[in-house]
């Protein structure tokens, strides 16, 4: 998701960064706030600022392993991946 060069953000409010920030499935509507529970076309930060005339308050940071997948425990039986991709059987 690329930001257009209008989206300077307020000094330590990046919604990619906050732990509320969220991406909808609504076209009109693709960003939100878990924190203040609203979806906007907007990002959050502008529609906060927009409406209070205050930056964001509830900007929070992702924790930093956030993106790490959560580990699977081995098949039984299950050999692991060979070169090349192909799998074995026994």
């Amino acid at each position: 998701m690329s930001r257009p060069p209008s989206d300077a953000t307020p000094a330590g409010v990046d919604c990619l960064k906050c732990r509320h920030f969220q991406v909808t499935w609504e076209p009109d509507y693709p960003r939100g706030c878990r924190a203040m529970g609203f979806k906007t076309a907007l990002w959050p930060w502008q529609e906060v600022l927009r409406s209070s005339g205050e930056p964001c308050l509830r900007f929070e940071p992702k924790p930093a392993n956030h993106r790490q997948e959560p580990s699977r425990p081995a098949r039984e039986g299950s050999l692991p991946p060979v070169a090349g991709g192909f799998s074995r059987k026994v």
